[in-house]
C-alpha cells in the first residue's frame, strides 16, 4: 500500500469518527490540543499524524487504533448499526452500562437476552 492510500484510508476512518461522535473538526482540535489546521491535513488525506496521535484520537472516540488506520468494509447494516449505537450512547449512559456488561456475560445469557428482544421488540 502506497502512503498516500494508507492517508486517504486514514482519513475516510477519521472523518467517519468525527461524524458518528457528532462533532466538527474543530472541537475535537481543541478537545485533543491539536492544531485545527494540522487536523484538516489529517480529514483530507494530506498527512498522517504520528502514532502517538493515532493513540490519542483512539483513546477520544474510545476506538482501537486499527479503526482509524486499516481499510473496512463496511455493509449498510454495519453501518446503520455503529451509527445508532453511537448515538443513542452519546444520550443515554445506561444504555452504554448495559452494552458494556451484556458484552461480559457468557455466551448461554446473551442468548436468553437476545431471545427476549426478538420475541418483543422485532
Amino acid at each position: 500500500m502506497t502512503d498516500n492510500e494508507q492517508k486517504k484510508i486514514f482519513a475516510k476512518n477519521l472523518n467517519k469518527y468525527i461524524s458518528l461522535n457528532q462533532k466538527q473538526q474543530k472541537e475535537v482540535a481543541d478537545d485533543l490540543g491539536i492544531n485545527p489546521t494540522t487536523l484538516n491535513m489529517w480529514c483530507n488525506g494530506n498527512s498522517m499524524p504520528n502514532v502517538g496521535k493515532i493513540q490519542k484520537l483512539a483513546d477520544y472516540f474510545r476506538i482501537g487504533k486499527s479503526d482509524l488506520t486499516d481499510e473496512k468494509e463496511d455493509s449498510d447494516v454495519d453501518l446503520e448499526f455503529t451509527d445508532t449505537v453511537m448515538k443513542i450512547a452519546l444520550n443515554d449512559k445506561r444504555f452504554a452500562k448495559i452494552v458494556i456488561a451484556y458484552s461480559k456475560l457468557q455466551t448461554d445469557k446473551r442468548d436468553l437476552i437476545c431471545d427476549f428482544f426478538e420475541k418483543f421488540i422485532l
